[in-house]
């Protein structure tokens, strides 16, 4: 008989998901949406919103889009038999219906005026029905722990999934996404902190940006001319135009099918790193006729692009150097630099480092996927993992 499981990543920019054969413990299928379903595009503007208008509203806005992608995912959903989510503290927190408000005031006199109290978020098993999932009556729903309000399960995830624990080098861990957690290990120490990386990383608040999907600009690669790198309808990238990024005029047309229609984040990091190299770029301008650089097919970057694709690279810097000084560490005294999340499993790591994303002097950098989804699919396929993640927090 056929048993299945579900992992769900309940990230800031959207929700991912996938079915898991419980049996082979294969993933069989995968959904996910292209946005988050609460207005704004950071976890600040998903806590005014809980706070602002209303919680119950937010928990049900994510809870009918994990229903709705189970309706995707073409498996019989009576054979569900358990669920397991990770995220960061506020994603999980709203959609277990959880009180949020510990975590948009640090002070304890910010807390203490408006009757807020610290709320546990340590492993928990609940009833997925309790809490909305159209699933039957006894299926579980396994919830990995927070470290700290601060810093949740996803950025647990990050460290496991990296190894991190087990290297003797100093190490720093980062999960490029919106919220940019990161974590060093300097010895026996672990430091971990958060930066407001916000979401041009995941190609919004860009102009024609997008997330991964058929006809997005993934890469660029600069020498005279720019070639671009596209983004297939197998979501496989794919060599496209190669342009002159003064005017758009296309030098030779690449053999794949398709339009691009936008471009990424990882795309955007390409962009500005190859226009800072060949001197089209000086911070926060562009020096092309117009202002804009061009790209297949009449996708642009704006000087506002500029901007705001630089307040992630300085969120960033201003983590990487905040842990570094915290740990006592020097730049050139960092060893290894691990990469998480689909910004940093997909970018051009050498082009991320030319912006400042990653320190410039780490030896080795290791690019991993998903870390918060992957740890939600190991929960699945083996519960019992749930107090080791408890022990480890």
């Amino acid at each position: 008989m056929e048993k299945y499981g579900l992992a769900i990543d309940v990230g800031t920019s959207g929700t991912r998901m996938h079915a898991v054969d419980l049996d082979s413990k294969k993933i069989i299928s995968t959904a996910i949406t292209m946005r988050h379903p609460v207005p704004g595009a950071n976890v600040m503007d998903h806590l005014t919103f809980c706070i602002e208008v209303d919680r119950g509203l937010a928990h049900r806005l994510l809870i009918d889009t994990s229903n709705r992608l189970m309706k995707l995912l073409d498996i019989d959903l009576k054979k569900v038999e358990r669920v397991a989510i990770c995220g960061n503290p506020i994603q999980l927190s709203i959609y277990q219906d959880m009180e949020v408000r510990d975590l948009a005031f640090a002070m304890p006199n910010a807390l203490k005026s408006r009757g807020v109290e610290l709320q546990k978020r340590d492993a928990t098993v609940l009833n997925a029905a309790d809490i909305g999932l159209e699933l039957s009556d006894n299926v579980e729903l396994y919830v990995p722990p927070a470290i700290r309000h601060e810093i949740g399960a996803d950025a647990l995830a990050m460290m496991y999934k990296t190894n991190l624990l087990d290297r003797k080098e100093n190490v720093l861990v980062t999960d490029y996404g919106t919220n940019a957690e990161m974590a060093l290990k300097v010895g026996d120490e672990i430091y971990t902190g958060s930066a407001a990386a916000g979401p041009a990383i995941e190609g919004q608040s860009i102009k024609a940006g997008m997330l991964a999907a058929p006809g997005a600009i993934s890469d660029v690669d600069a020498f005279m001319d720019w070639k671009c790198i596209v983004l297939d309808d197998a979501i496989l990238a794919q060599e496209g135009d190669t342009v002159n990024p003064n005017t758009g005029t296309v030098v030779t047309e690449s053999a794949m099918h398709g339009k691009a229609t936008g471009i990424t984040g990882t795309g955007v990091i390409a962009a500005i790193a190859e226009g800072l190299s060949n001197g089209l770029i000086k911070m926060p301008h562009i020096n092309t006729v117009d202002g804009r650089l061009h790209l297949q097919d009449g996708v642009i970057l704006t000087e506002h692009d500029i901007v705001e694709a630089s307040k992630t690279f300085g969120a960033m810097r201003a983590g990487h150097f905040t842990l570094l000084e915290h740990a006592g560490l020097k730049f050139e005294e960092l060893d290894i630099m691990y990469m998480s999340g689909a910004s940093g499993t997909y970018v051009d790591a050498h082009k991320a480092q030319r912006v400042g994303l990653l320190p410039p002097s780490c030896g080795q950098i290791f690019q991993y996927g998903n870390t918060s989804l992957a740890l939600a699919l190991d929960l699945v396929r083996d519960p019992g993992l749930l107090d080791n993640l408890q022990s480890l927090a």
